[in-house]
């Protein structure tokens, strides 16, 4: 989300289940040994790469990953009325944003290539984070602090994660690029990078009342006039992203939905905070809630299609084979158990799930960091897990 800030969330090669904030988008070879450039150009066997750029196929791309509903699902809440929001508030808070944290914690504790190796390295930053926790809860007596650190902490995370599935469609799209074709330079994807983010981080900040006339951070309100400006920043990419599209054919069609989706979404973010609009920041935040989590796990089950050269005894490939029945299980199970705890330890739930919040942006950028290829690794196939 994101996140996932996760996940944020840089140019690198990367494995296939890679980091959402730093994948390459390279895919693997299909089952007859070929990759999906040479399928296409063999006759009679069918390409095992969605057209435009997708991932899984548009249709779910577009659900899942690009969360092309969330108008729909902005309009439901703001004029369904209170409970209408208290229902979409459960379901997102139960079962979509907390499984979405939790699964991490399974992807570190099964997969042998990113947990095993540097379980210590895990169990290390896992025990400090929960000491911590435990130290600033006992020594405060409260979760404010730790509500504050989240707040900073998941902003960060969302800004990584958006930005690393938008380069996911990117480099999905550079696999299919013509062989003689100028890749971007290091400054561009730099000088991109810190505008993505910075947007982000930026709106996140004006949502949390930096720079309202009546808010927890008074002295600010000149930030206002800043509003404006900043919203050049998704207008700018997005419309450069058309152009690659349409123009230079250089980007995927489902880069452009995925860049315009979120970039509306934020845009619509500031100005609703611009305005200090309460109801449609509220409202938009819940959507940008389960299009981040959403997006986390849908970017996992696409990690977990890749070919993995391990054996049956490996837990993650056996994991693999039978994802979707598990991942459906999981988001139950944690949801009904999140629910039955908060109901009759309230402060203790949330405490937990505090912990685990910061498990999942401390170990999301572990698990997904980019790592470096050998140099006879295939360009056109990711390194297996």
């Amino acid at each position: 989300m994101t996140v996932l800030a996760h996940t944020t969330p840089d140019a690198g090669s990367v494995q296939h289940a890679s980091n959402p904030r730093e994948q390459d988008g390279k895919e693997p070879r299909g089952s007859n040994g070929l990759s999906p450039q040479d399928q296409q150009r063999t006759p009679g066997l069918p390409s095992s790469r969605p057209r435009g750029g997708f991932l899984f196929s548009p249709a779910i791309d577009l659900f899942f990953i690009v969360n092309a509903f969330w108008p729909l699902l902005l309009i439901v809440d703001f004029f369904g009325g209170v409970t209408t929001h208290q229902s979409l508030l459960f379901w997102q808070i139960y079962f979509v944003t907390a499984p979405h944290r939790w699964i991490t914690l399974v992807l570190v504790s099964v997969d042998h290539h990113k947990g095993l190796d540097r379980r210590r390295h895990f169990f290390a930053w896992g025990a400090a984070i929960l000491v911590g926790c435990l130290c600033v809860k006992m020594g405060t007596g409260s979760l404010l602090c730790l509500g504050v650190i989240d707040y900073i902490w998941n902003a960060w995370h969302f800004a990584s994660q958006h930005h690393g599935v938008f380069r996911i469609y990117q480099r999905r799209r550079s696999a299919d690029a013509a062989a003689g074709q100028q890749p971007p330079s290091r400054l561009s994807l730099s000088t991109d990078k810190g505008l993505f983010r910075g947007f982000m981080l930026y709106v996140i900040a004006r949502v949390a009342g930096w720079g309202w006339t009546e808010g927890p951070l008074d002295g600010f309100q000149w930030v206002s006039t800043v509003d404006w400006f900043v919203l050049l920043i998704p207008a700018a990419l997005v419309c450069r992203q058309f152009s690659q599209c349409f123009v230079t054919r250089t980007a995927s069609v489902a880069s452009v939905a995925y860049l315009t989706s979120v970039m509306t979404l934020f845009s619509a973010l500031l100005i609703a905070a611009h305005y200090e609009h309460t109801p449609y920041v509220v409202a938009l935040a819940l959507a940008s809630a389960i299009f981040h989590s959403l997006e986390y796990m849908s970017i996992v089950t696409w990690s977990m299609n890749g070919p993995r050269k391990e054996t049956r005894s490996n837990p993650l490939v056996r994991l693999s084979q039978m994802w979707l029945l598990f991942l459906i299980i999981f988001v139950v199970v944690i949801g009904l158990g999140n629910y039955a705890l908060s109901r009759g330890y309230f402060e203790f739930w949330v405490f937990i799930n505090l912990v685990v919040a910061f498990w999942h942006y401390c170990f999301d950028g572990m698990i997904w960091k980019s790592r470096k290829p050998s140099s006879t690794a295939d360009p056109l196939k990711p390194a297996t897990t």
